[in-house]
């Protein structure tokens, strides 16, 4: 049982440290680590059902632990979070609720397609805009909804999709993008939470072992950011996203 929590710890900080790093949730390690790390160190296989609950909780306060020092960055954009993190909100929950009809194979084929497609928009070539963006607050909900409802299936926050949305059609700079996506995850994160809790799919002993690693981690994460090129920043979203695919697909 401890060594099992020690895993999950050092899986936490890697997830949290990640997330700060590149203003992602950290579901898109976390949750096919949590599938395959287990079963080649001798742990019992975990169902997607769990990995996905768990997985929603470190999303949750990883994200919590990095929107504190998100927003008091200068490239924070209430209006942004607000809207799109409201609409991830509401399709969260339903994601969350739709999951529990879905058999744990289909669970896993929606983390890869929006996998590979938040693969394929970080490749996209744009110029980011200069001045102070403006936002049409019924398309941030929209997309919101959308974000919301595929990455809730999963449990994930949604900011490795929120990531290259920002950057290929809404044209943000890659620190304005950390320093807001992570918020919009947090929000997102919140009924997906709290929805796989009361479908009794996070086990408390695991949760707090990978939620612990994770809260210490994301801050820290955050901070190195900061002095890291963009193009680094998305060369490691993109090396992680392919690891995740490749695992889960063979």
């Amino acid at each position: 049982m401890w060594s099992e929590m020690l895993l999950l710890f050092v899986i936490g900080i890697f997830g949290g440290f990640i997330s700060g790093l590149v203003g992602i949730g950290g579901a898109i390690i976390i949750y096919p680590a949590l599938l395959l790390i287990p079963p080649l160190l001798g742990y019992p296989v975990m169902t997607a059902y769990i990995a996905s609950g768990l997985t929603s909780a470190q999303v949750f306060f990883s994200t919590l632990s990095g929107t504190f020092s998100a927003r008091k960055k200068k490239e924070f954009l209430p209006q942004l979070v607000l809207y799109m993190g409201g609409g991830m909100f509401v399709g969260s929950i339903t994601g969350a609720v739709i999951a529990d009809w879905l058999n744990a194979s289909f669970v896993t084929t929606v983390y890869i397609f929006i996998a590979i497609l938040a693969l394929v928009l970080l490749f996209f070539k744009v110029t980011p805009r200069d001045e102070t963006p403006h936002f049409n607050r019924l398309w941030l909900i929209m997309i919101g909804v959308i974000i919301g409802a595929v990455s809730g299936i999963v449990g994930a926050g949604g900011a490795f999709i929120i990531t290259p949305i920002l950057l290929a059609i809404f044209k943000l700079p890659m620190n304005t993008v950390v320093a807001n996506s992570i918020a919009i995850a947090f929000i997102s994160s919140v009924g997906a939470f709290v929805t796989k809790a009361v479908q009794g799919y996070i086990p408390l002993d695991l949760a707090c072992a990978i939620i612990l690693g994770s809260i210490i981690f994301a801050p820290i994460g955050l901070k190195v950011g900061r002095h890291i090129p963009s193009t680094v920043q998305k060369g490691i979203i993109s090396l992680l996203i392919v690891i995740a695919i490749t695992q889960l697909v063979f």
